[in-house]
């Protein structure tokens, strides 16, 4: 039998609070508070079973030309398409309330408001910018990149030019540094090494962990954490990643079941299979051979399936050079010819360091530089009657053009609270205790790779 006395009355004034007021907040905030979530679609059309499916047309039909009077008439032949499949991804929220705090609210009419208003927004904020870090990453929840071998002051390489396999390896993590670790240092951090046909998941002990100043003087700049764990060395392709964002892998593992966060940028615009990013050990991807091509579709067979990307004359993150204006317009034409005119690109995304940068190549060329404001209130720079726009989860030394139109969050569910069982706040077994679960299934898909660029290896 259903208790029915005050607390189960407050627990249903808690239900509805989640449930009418806060969820339709949560929405908007989450929905206009990160870029890249509010330049993409958001299409729940192809969304079948726990995966969505895209037809992909990459060939034209060689049915044509000119022939002879009286001559044959050219072969017949079709259009060109691929399917491919976008597998869903899950997030999630949760918070939690004591028995005491509800009970306490009971004497005083929408009290329960104000109680949970603070966790809820918390964790809203909190959900934000874990989903905007995972948009520009590639579904393996890097968050940086190890420099040395010590156990205990564990530098996270600043700077990608220079380094070696010994302090880190060149390769993508390396630019991070520490600026994705203070929104995610709580649980214990992880560090994901690989070698052949093995990724390894390595649970680091975090009772001293924290994250110190940059070191900005050296020329091999780098942030320092300090993680008590004698046990775990660095090694090459060695990263530290977020809590149970990935599992452990080996030969025998589906391709991508390892990887459990969002597709991001740097998974979708580039030209390898995915393996070939988080495995990168500064030469090669340290002879992991299960193939995890984006989407199924594998960039050794598919040529079509590559975006532009215009690294170091030395080769990706084998050296830095200086943004120029040259640059950036023989990306954005070489993007414009695989994507169509005034088709795409229709968004430049970059930090603001090289947006910094281009302002002052316009303003040696005497060049004034307009200002655009899109939906949403977002202002932007204007470039070739596109906005160039910063967001500050980018990553460092990139500069990405997008054809948005290609690009869009497939979703099974928009964010809602876990209610099958009648309420949202649920009892925790064991305490006296309830607690709300804020869900998200949804992934980030594109249906032409080749419509997206990315100048990389810029000096910022």
């Amino acid at each position: 039998m259903a208790y029915t006395g005050t607390t189960a009355a407050i627990l249903s004034n808690y239900s509805e609070v989640l449930k009418t007021y806060y969820l339709p907040a949560i929405q908007e905030q989450l929905n206009h508070d990160t870029v890249l979530a509010d330049l993409i679609d958001t299409n729940e059309k192809d969304i079948s079973g726990k995966n969505a499916t895209i037809n992909c047309h990459y060939g034209r039909s060689t049915g044509t030309g000119a022939r002879a009077d009286g001559g044959a008439l050219p072969e017949a032949d079709y259009q060109k398409h691929k399917t491919c499949t976008v597998p869903t991804k899950y997030n999630y929220g949760r918070v939690t309330f004591s028995g005491p705090t509800i009970a306490a609210t009971k004497d005083e009419k929408g009290s329960y408001a104000r109680v949970v208003d603070n966790e809820i927004r918390g964790i809203v904020t909190d959900l934000q910018k874990e989903v905007n870090r995972q948009l520009w990453g590639c579904g393996a929840g890097i968050l940086a990149r190890w420099s040395s071998g010590q156990s205990t002051s564990i530098g996270v390489s600043k700077l990608y030019r220079g380094n070696t396999a010994s302090t880190s390896g060149d390769g993508f993590g390396s630019t991070f540094g520490a600026k994705y670790f203070k929104e995610n240092t709580s649980g214990v951090p992880v560090v994901m090494t690989t070698s052949t046909n093995v990724m390894t998941v390595m649970t680091v002990d975090a009772t001293n962990y924290a994250v110190s100043a940059i070191d900005t003087t050296s020329s091999n700049a780098k942030d320092t954490l300090t993680v008590s764990e004698a046990g775990v060395s660095e090694a090459t392709g060695t990263f530290i990643v977020r809590p149970a964002s990935l599992l452990t892998e080996n030969s025998g593992s589906t391709a991508g079941a390892w990887c459990l966060e969002m597709m991001g940028l740097r998974g979708i615009v580039t030209n390898t299979n995915l393996d070939d990013i988080y495995c990168y050990d500064s030469g090669s991807n340290a002879s992991f051979t299960v193939e995890d091509p984006l989407q199924g579709l594998d960039t050794d067979s598919y040529e079509w399936w590559k975006s532009t990307v215009k690294p170091h004359t030395s080769g990706r993150y084998q050296g830095q050079r200086a943004l120029t204006l040259d640059l950036m317009q023989e990306t954005f034409d070489d993007v414009e010819d695989e994507a169509g005119k005034d088709y795409g690109p229709n968004v430049i995304i970059t930090t603001k360091p090289l947006r910094r940068k281009y302002l002052s190549l316009m303003q040696a060329d005497r060049r004034n530089v307009n200002t655009m404001t899109l939906d949403g209130g977002w202002k932007a720079l204007d470039y070739n009657g596109i906005p160039l726009m910063v967001d500050k989860d980018a990553i460092d030394g990139e500069m990405y053009f997008l054809t948005t139109r290609d690009l869009a969050i497939y979703r099974m569910s928009d964010y809602d609270w876990m209610d099958k069982d009648g309420s949202v706040l649920s009892r925790i077994s064991g305490y006296d205790a309830y607690e709300a679960v804020l869900f998200r299934y949804a992934e980030l898909g594109t249906t032409r790779r080749n419509a997206h660029g990315v100048i990389v290896d810029l000096a910022y």
